[in-house]
């Protein structure tokens, strides 16, 4: 580490600020000290003050003052050396300087909770950037990492050991998901997404140079995931909730047409519900999506062209997703086709779970999104196409998303093989 001591204005005519230029490591550091001197009294050879027993006979005890200064500031540098395993941050070292030198008052311990607690409330002012989009993330994300800090605070008062950057190891893995499993028999599904929420916390707290443990980057430190049985809408049963008489039932009219928006244009409720005339221009959707902040350019499918139509080139008024969830289902019980039943499997609370609903009851919002994927997908829309407005970025998760029956795969793979014998025969 190097110290040099300099004049703020060294011309001046008054008395004037001292800095030090702190280099460290690769950074460096420009950090005022609480004196001052006029610059007729100042060395650029010693970066001291200089002898003037007429003038400024207390030039001894302000360079001791400094020399003092000086070693406060390399023993601030080597205890956070001691304590942490980085090196501090120009930002960093300042407030650790300020806190030494008095001008700030020791700042209360930053605790895992506490973190916890400051990462919601800039969720919920949208002031958090996603390292992945660089845009802000949405305030609605956050319901689910509430979710989390409620289940953790619950946690602790069974543990044995205190929850802290520190104790967040792979035991504490083990131990967490041993709970969520048959305490609060939760999926596995849901577990991983409670694990996937503490990585990001952790993973933001060590970016901003807060020492943790970082067992949470091992491998060994999984995300529990199983393959979920949500189901999708094919284009004869898309088809026929499009000729469901609901003239009748305004809320249930307004409802399916909101549905079918989602099925034939891919966006997110969150999206689909908040599309204005504004959004198409020219045959084609133009929207920035609410979860990642990318923009997607969507053409104007004709059943999304006949209901702009049917509402005066306007769209139908929205409900809370809630609401549409329930009155979707009432919808489905009017389609005969959709008294089939599904045979759904998921593990909860460690246990094989084996449940037979019929179709109508698995129909929820999302099943839009997911049965325009599959859909295009069964059509042979290049997956690349389908996933720049998914939002997919792995083949990997694109094919793990869209649901195909073993009957589909197999009529898939003989309608390509069709296509290519008809080719030969060319």
């Amino acid at each position: 580490m190097e110290i040099k001591l300099y004049l703020k204005r060294p011309d001046a005519g008054a008395p004037t600020s001292i800095f030090a230029r702190i280099t460290y490591e690769a950074a460096t550091l420009k950090y005022y000290l609480p004196e001052n001197i006029h610059p007729s009294y100042w060395s650029k050879k010693t970066h001291r003050a200089i002898k003037a027993p007429k003038d400024f006979p207390e030039y001894s005890e302000f360079n001791a003052r400094l020399d003092s200064i000086e070693q406060i500031i390399k023993t601030t540098y080597r205890k956070y050396l001691n304590d942490n395993s980085t090196i501090p941050s120009p930002a960093i070292f300042k407030d650790l300087l300020d806190v030494a030198l008095g001008r700030k008052e020791t700042p209360k311990e930053i605790t895992f909770f506490s973190y916890y607690e400051d990462f919601n409330t800039r969720s919920e002012k949208g002031e958090r950037i996603s390292p992945a989009t660089k845009q802000k993330i949405s305030p609605n994300t956050n319901k689910g990492y509430i979710t989390t800090l409620n289940h953790l605070k619950e946690f602790q008062k069974s543990y044995g050991r205190k929850i802290d950057f520190d104790t967040i190891d792979i035991r504490f893995h083990g131990d967490y998901i041993g709970y969520l499993t048959t305490k609060i028999k939760l999926s596995i599904n849901t577990i991983g997404d409670h694990i996937k929420r503490i990585i990001t916390i952790l993973g933001e707290a060590k970016s901003r140079g807060i020492n943790v443990c970082t067992d949470f980057e091992s491998a060994y430190f999984f995300k529990p995931k199983e393959e979920s049985d949500s189901i999708y809408l094919n284009e004869q049963e898309l088809k026929l909730i499009e000729q469901l008489d609901l003239s009748q039932n305004p809320r249930l009219d307004r409802t399916r047409d909101l549905f079918l928006i989602g099925c034939f244009t891919g966006l997110r409720f969150s999206d689909y519900s908040i599309l204005s005339p504004e959004h198409i221009k020219d045959g084609f959707i133009e929207i920035r999506q609410t979860k990642t902040g990318s923009k997607v350019v969507i053409p104007v499918h004709p059943v999304v062209e006949r209901i702009r139509k049917k509402y005066n080139y306007a769209l139908p008024k929205v409900i809370s997703n809630q609401k549409m969830n329930e009155y979707l289902k009432e919808i489905g019980k009017l389609v005969s086709a959709f008294t089939t039943l599904i045979t759904i499997t998921y593990t909860k609370g460690g246990n094989k779970i084996i449940q037979t609903y019929p179709k109508w009851s698995l129909i929820s919002t999302h099943t839009a999104r997911r049965s325009f994927a599959t859909n295009e997908y069964l059509a042979s829309t290049p997956v690349i196409t389908i996933m720049a407005i998914t939002g997919h970025k792995t083949d990997k998760s694109f094919l793990r998303y869209i649901k195909l029956t073993p009957d589909e795969h197999a009529k898939l793979l003989k309608m390509h093989w069709d296509k290519r014998q008809e080719l030969k025969v060319v």
